[in-house]
């Protein structure tokens, strides 16, 4: 900011705060007075109509006296009073109804008769007018609603009466006169006596209210309501005095300045008791404040403004010296060194800050000779820092992609061992099992295919450990969410090592504590293999006693905790073990002299698989007292009509189900090795399939377009034409032959090869060393699906 217009700013609130302090206390003090002013203005104008109902209802009464005095005098007869009541009523329509009593209250003259003869004892303006003049506010008039017609005003049911007694030349009471005057006639009156204010003062509104609050008179549309509001200054009438004013916010929400009047009845004056309210709208009542208010401001405001101009020539004076000391210094550029300042002019303090710049532009000369030098030096120590860094990011890269392609070595090795493990495996596995349905064989023949068959399950379980514990510590678990049902989860489980805890001799139990029949969303399948794990190693290292599976379930805000403990009475784990028993390649016993097979792998893929859930797993053992693993997974409630996924492999269907279509099933078996071929087609056939053989996979596309096969068996690997390719060409024929079931029988089990063999085209897998029974399962499976299709199709 420049120091002129500093030196305005200041100048112009130096005079604008004292004159806005100023303005705010004037301005307080002319609302004060215009709101006090109006206030009488309205009080005034309240009392002026309330006077003038009063002068009129005075003038009513002096109508009644006078007939009492007339029927004292010369009207003697009903039939002289009648023709008086009329007259007057000609004269002064605003009557409905004028009669004379005698003292018991019969009437005995009336306008037009109405009533003679009737008593009218009970009425108010009878009772009142027997002592004295008497006003009745505002009612219904019962008698006369039948009898009189509609009058000009409109309103023949609701009046205002006067009475007076008559009196006799003795002074004793005779009777009494009275008049029912209509209240559409105390409209006109009172709005005659409002029109003559309101052309004094356009912005006054005035409300009369009857004694029970009813309107008489109002803007708009309100005569008739009843205000039960508590409008301002009511109150103070309503503590008896006879005017009050108030400033408050009406019904309408309108802040207004009211003033109200009540007419105060007595024996002397009887009046009616209406009360007159006036009001005019805040923002009009102090207008004449507003206009002197904006008057103090403007003078306020052009107060402000000359002393700004006057701060603002100040400030040019005083800055002219320093304009010309920074237009100076704007001129030295960048040569500080050979710069010079003006002579100062001026005040003493333009010289001693022209004697503190000449020093300051020396200094700046001996900065800048030191500034150049560090440059030379910081430009030679980037360059060499970007050489190590670039060097640096290429060691970086040669890692990492030396890394990347150990990892890619790595999972081929895996799928490459797998492979070529498990093709002889199926060969020994299929071999051993013809072997030993044969019924020929000794006993001790039968002996050694039993334990070729053992040690073949336990090396695909080493295989399977071993792919499942690179997935798990590549993080290439895939977890599936489908329904089940924990309880049936746990004994299905259970019951699929039942047959091994009896030939130990083992008591195998399953515990549910509260059962919980609703279903949760889970990879069933992995908590089914870490389930396996645990009650098969619980199995495996206790020699005698039992086996508890214990299942606990525990609902949570947005499904349910799933846990479930493995406890047994076996050999128990040290402490030391303990700490390291979930690592790889470890087993408590782990010296060379163990006594129990096995990888050491299970329980870190447990744990792997657990973690992966977002769970935990854990033990707690003493050596020789037995050991309790478990395991804990939060899972989501399953929806109420989701289906249920089955807790156990499908069992293949039983002997009785298709054994006429079994015998007549043709299948196509493409296999390029010549002893998995003879082993599978041996099953094949053993299980009653008519088999036909392909060596590869073109071999095969040719064979299913000269024969209508029922499904083709297909391995992957394959010279000439592999598996994959096979299956594409196949879908891609024309006829029912594209549709012709084909299942993948192969050692390719990674999940990534079975994801392509799906997208390739394949309807199932099975893994080699296949099992009879899920190879029997798999293939009457598509059979049946087919035959099913076939039928719709028809």
């Amino acid at each position: 900011m420049r120091l002129r217009t500093l030196l305005a700013l200041v100048f112009a609130a130096s005079a604008a705060v004292p004159t806005l302090v100023g303005t705010l206390a004037v301005s307080h003090f002319v609302a004060a007075r215009a709101q006090i002013r109006a206030e009488a203005r309205v009080a005034d104008l309240a009392d002026h109509l309330r006077q003038i109902i009063d002068a009129n209802i005075a003038e009513r009464l002096g109508d009644m006296t006078v007939l009492a005095s007339v029927a004292r005098t010369t009207a003697m007869t009903p039939e002289s009073r009648r023709a008086w009541v009329n007259a007057l009523r000609q004269t002064y329509p605003a009557y409905a109804w004028i009669g004379f009593t005698d003292r018991d209250g019969r009437v005995v003259a009336s306008t037009d008769g109405l009533l003679e003869g009737q008593s009218v004892a009970a009425r108010p303006w009878f009772r009142g007018g027997l002592d004295r003049p008497a006003v009745v506010d505002v009612h219904e008039a019962a008698l006369l609603a039948q009898k009189l017609p509609a009058l000009p005003y409109g309103e023949p049911k609701r009046f205002v009466d006067v009475a007076v007694p008559l009196r006799d030349a003795t002074g004793a009471t005779t009777g009494v006169v009275g008049g029912h005057l209509s209240v559409q006639w105390m409209r006109e009156m009172s709005r005659a006596a409002i029109a003559s204010a309101l052309a004094r003062d356009p912005s006054v509104e005035a409300l009369i209210l009857a004694s029970d609050g009813t309107v008489v008179l109002g803007p708009g549309d309100r005569q008739g309501e009843r205000l039960h509001a508590d409008l301002p200054s009511l109150s103070a009438l309503a503590g008896g005095a006879e005017e009050a004013t108030a400033r408050g916010a009406w019904p309408d929400g309108r802040d207004s300045v009211t003033g109200a009047s009540r007419a105060r009845a007595s024996v002397e004056r009887p009046t009616l008791p209406w009360t007159v309210i006036v009001r005019q709208p805040v923002e009009v009542a102090l207008a004449p404040a507003q206009a002197i208010i904006l008057r103090l401001a403007l003078g306020g405001a052009a107060f402000a403004l000359l002393f700004a101009l006057l701060g603002w020539w100040a400030a040019e004076r005083l800055a002219a010296p320093l304009r010309a000391l920074a237009s100076a210094a704007d001129d030295i550029g960048d040569r500080p060194i050979e710069a010079h300042l003006p002579a100062p002019r001026g005040y003493v303090e333009i010289a001693a800050l022209t004697g503190a710049l000449s020093g300051l532009l020396a200094r700046l000369g001996e900065r800048d000779r030191a500034l150049a030098e560090a440059n030379v030096d910081l430009e030679r120590r980037v360059s060499e820092r970007t050489v190590e860094l670039a060097e640096a990011r290429d060691r970086a890269e040669a890692a990492q992609a030396k890394a990347e392609a150990g990892e890619r070595a790595k999972s081929a090795f895996l799928a490459t061992m797998s492979h070529e493990v498990r093709t002889p495996l199926n060969a020994i596995k299929g071999f051993g099992d013809l072997l030993g349905e044969d019924g020929s064989l000794t006993p001790g023949q039968r002996r050694c295919v039993h334990q070729m068959q053992v040690g073949c399950d336990v090396l695909s379980g080493v295989v399977n450990d071993i792919l499942d514990y690179a997935r798990v510590e590549a993080g290439g678990v895939v977890l599936e969410a489908a329904p089940f049902a924990p309880r049936a989860f746990v004994e299905e489980t259970v019951g699929l090592v039942r047959g091994l805890a009896e030939r130990k001799g083992l008591d195998l139990r399953v515990e549910v504590a509260e059962p919980d029949e609703r279903r949760v969303l889970g990879d069933v399948t992995r908590l089914r293999q870490v389930l396996l794990n645990l009650v098969n190693n619980a199995v495996k290292f206790t020699p005698r006693g039992s086996v508890t599976v214990a299942l606990t379930l525990t609902p949570t805000a947005d499904g349910m905790t799933m846990r479930v403990a493995v406890r047994d009475t076996g050999i128990g784990i040290s402490a030391d073990a303990q700490a390291r028993l979930f690592e790889r390649f470890v087993q408590a016993d782990s010296s060379t002299t163990r006594r129990f097979g096995g990888t050491g792998l299970g329980l870190a893929i447990a744990k792997g698989l657990v973690e992966a859930m977002g769970g935990t797993i854990g033990l707690e053992s003493r050596e020789g007292a037995g050991s309790t693993f478990w395991f804990s997974v939060s899972l989501p409630l399953a929806e109420a009509d989701a289906p249920a996924t089955a807790a156990s492999t499908a069992a293949p269907p039983s002997g009785s189900a298709r054994p006429q279509a079994a015998r007549r099933t043709h299948l196509l078996l493409v296999e390029d090795g010549e002893m998995n071929r003879e082993v599978a087609q041996a099953i094949l056939e053993h299980m009653g399939y008519r088999v036909d053989l392909a060596c590869d996979g073109q071999e095969a596309v040719r064979m299913v377009q000269g024969c209508a096969y029922d499904l083709v068996l297909m391995d992957v690997e394959m010279p000439v034409m592999d598996g994959m390719t096979a299956t594409r060409r196949i879908r891609t024929l024309d006829g029912p032959v594209r549709h012709i079931p084909i299942v993948a029988m192969t050692a390719h089990i990674l999940p990534e090869q079975v994801a392509a063999l799906r997208a390739a085209g394949v309807d199932d897998h099975v893994g080699k060393p296949f099992d009879r029974k899920h190879l029997h399962a798999a293939i009457e499976r598509h059979l049946a699906s087919a035959a099913r299709q076939n039928t719709a199709a028809a």
